[in-house]
């Protein structure tokens, strides 16, 4: 089995490198055994998430930790005999036996994309953090999207949304334009574009909610604003205010008002309105428009004002100079010599005092760069010191590996070898199944023959015992033959009966035998060991838990 437990060895790796290999996997540790299950489960179902390490303190956790693996094996397909004693108490056989299932599960993509991209190094930290994004963001591609309004019933494990309650609160004023343009006059139409608040900014208060309001004005739309309140979706609103729109009205005649109110009807006295407010509205557009055209062209003249500007204005400075030095010619020539003579003087006193400030701090940068460049020198031989110190480690390093690479490479068997050895292994069990086949033929037609051979030793009995008991009556030595046959019948059905019951015994044998030495290979006696350490930590944490009790008593 050391061949069968390196292969399982290497595919536990490749799962996930965090897990050690070992010798055999009967040296795993009950957190290797947590560790490689719960990687495996991962891959297989990762919508499902189990705890990929073993708690350290209470013992109820770790059962609770191992009995969910148990019944996450066991939803993925394993029907062996597995319980919390897999994890906590592990054994070589049904934990090879759990390995081998797990990794024959595991899919194919995965399994294919490894062959062919890691056959010789493992996934770095970046490639394993691009996979998880991956593997993230297609769990969460494939949740269904389900409405604000309707999350209260989502169910949030299966589909990943919120399962708290958001109430219907709709916007009872929302004022949208209609869908037809047809029905949008021009006024109504540009108040929409220029003046009246988006769908977002009327929804923006914390009760109102967007989705809801939509689906109100919807209705509203559907069914009219002239509904009686009882079919209005929400009873406790017993009026709808319209949409608001600015109102800009001229004072009229107190008289004429009463009149017109007597005359004409709400409906067209509304309307009334309506044209005065849109007569009103063409009024303050085109006084706009002029304004605007008019604030532009100002515009444009102040920048062209201002570039004029700042053109003239260094020409300007330019001749008010020329004609201050021309005013008075010969003095002013006279005043520029004797302040260009000055400013000779005072450029050589200045060159003067520079050379002899100049020339200690040159003295003093030369000995510095001498000083650096020395240090500089000092610090580069250290370097390679330093340097050929380490070429000298990675040098014996890299010996150390070669050699353990060659006794690796002669202690351990070629790919081509663990082919041979599983062609092999297929190999001899073919030819044990057609042992065990022909094994099996042999048997049914000993039981045949067995069947016919008794079928005829059963009829000549009948037949020999109605000869004798006939002869019997008139002849004293066919009744002794008589009794004899009779006994020899008895004698051999016991015989028969030995015989079957010693096979039956022997075949019983060979079972125990075999329960036997898979007991052994259980090692009972160190789960035992487990189990009672186990137990007592359990009762001395039960009288810390009594005597807590007693205290707060």
């Amino acid at each position: 089995m050391d061949e069968v437990d390196k292969i399982i060895m290497h595919q536990l790796h490749q799962v996930d490198p965090a897990i050690e290999p070992t010798e055999e996997l009967a040296e795993f540790s009950p957190e290797q055994v947590v560790r490689a299950v719960s990687s495996c489960l991962a891959e297989i179902r990762p919508d499902v998430q189990h705890p990929r390490t073993l708690p350290g303190g209470a013992m109820a956790q770790r059962f609770g930790v191992a009995s969910s693996l148990a019944e996450g094996c066991k939803e993925a397909g394993y029907r062996g005999d597995i319980g919390y004693q897999t994890f906590l108490y592990p054994n070589a056989v049904e934990l090879r036996r759990l390995l081998m299932f797990l990794i024959e599960q595991l899919p194919r993509e995965r399994q294919a994309t490894e062959d062919g991209v890691g056959k010789s190094q493992s996934l770095s930290h970046r490639e394993l953090l691009q996979r998880k994004i991956r593997k993230e963001l297609a769990t969460q591609l494939k949740t269904p999207w389900v409405p604000q309004f309707a999350r209260s019933v989502g169910n949030r494990k299966s589909l990943g949304c919120s399962s708290l309650c958001i109430d219907f609160r709709p916007h009872i004023n929302l004022s949208v334009p209609s869908a037809n343009p047809e029905e949008r006059t021009k006024e109504v139409q540009q108040y929409f574009d220029q003046l009246a608040p988006n769908i977002f900014q009327q929804t923006t208060s914390r009760s109102v909610d967007l989705i809801a309001s939509v689906l109100h004005k919807n209705e509203l739309e559907r069914w009219g604003y002239g509904l009686p309140d009882s079919l209005h979706l929400f009873s406790g609103i017993e009026e709808l205010t319209p949409p608001l729109l600015p109102k800009v009205l001229q004072p009229v005649d107190k008289s004429s008002t009463a009149e017109a109110e007597e005359e004409f009807s709400p409906l067209q006295q509304l309307s009334n309105e309506v044209q005065e407010l849109r007569s009103q509205c063409e009024t303050l557009l085109m006084e706009r428009k002029s304004h605007a055209a008019a604030l532009a062209a100002s515009k444009l003249r102040e920048s062209k004002a201002t570039e004029e500007i700042s053109r003239i204005q260094p020409v300007l400075k330019l001749h008010e100079r020329t004609s201050l030095v021309l005013a008075d010619s010969e003095q002013n020539l006279n005043k520029l010599e004797a302040l260009l003579k000055s400013t000779q003087a005072k450029r050589e006193t200045l060159t003067q005092q520079w050379q002899e400030y100049r020339k200690p701090l040159l003295e003093t940068l030369e000995t510095l760069k001498t000083a650096k460049e020395a240090q500089h020198v000092q610090g580069i031989r250290s370097n390679i010191e330093q340097l050929e110190q380490e070429l000298q480690a990675k040098t014996k390093q890299h010996n150390e590996l070669n050699a353990t690479l060659r006794t690796a490479s002669q202690s351990l068997a070629p790919r081509k070898e663990y082919t041979r050895r599983i062609h092999e292994f297929i190999g001899n069990i073919r030819k044990q199944r057609a042992d065990i086949f022909k094994v099996l033929d042999d048997t049914r037609q000993l039981q045949k023959q067995l069947n016919v051979v008794g079928a005829q030793l059963q009829r000549q009995f009948n037949y020999t015992d109605d000869l004798l008991f006939q002869s019997a009556k008139h002849d004293l030595h066919a009744k002794r033959a008589y009794k004899l046959l009779a006994q020899l019948h008895a004698s051999c059905s016991e015989l028969v009966e030995c015989v079957s019951l010693t096979g039956n015994v022997t075949k019983q044998i060979r079972e125990l035998e075999v329960q036997i030495d898979g007991e052994k290979l259980k090692n009972v006696l160190t789960s035992l060991q487990q189990i009672t350490g186990d137990i007592q930590k359990f009762e001395q944490h039960i009288q810390e838990l009594q005597g807590q009790i007693s205290t707060v008593e």
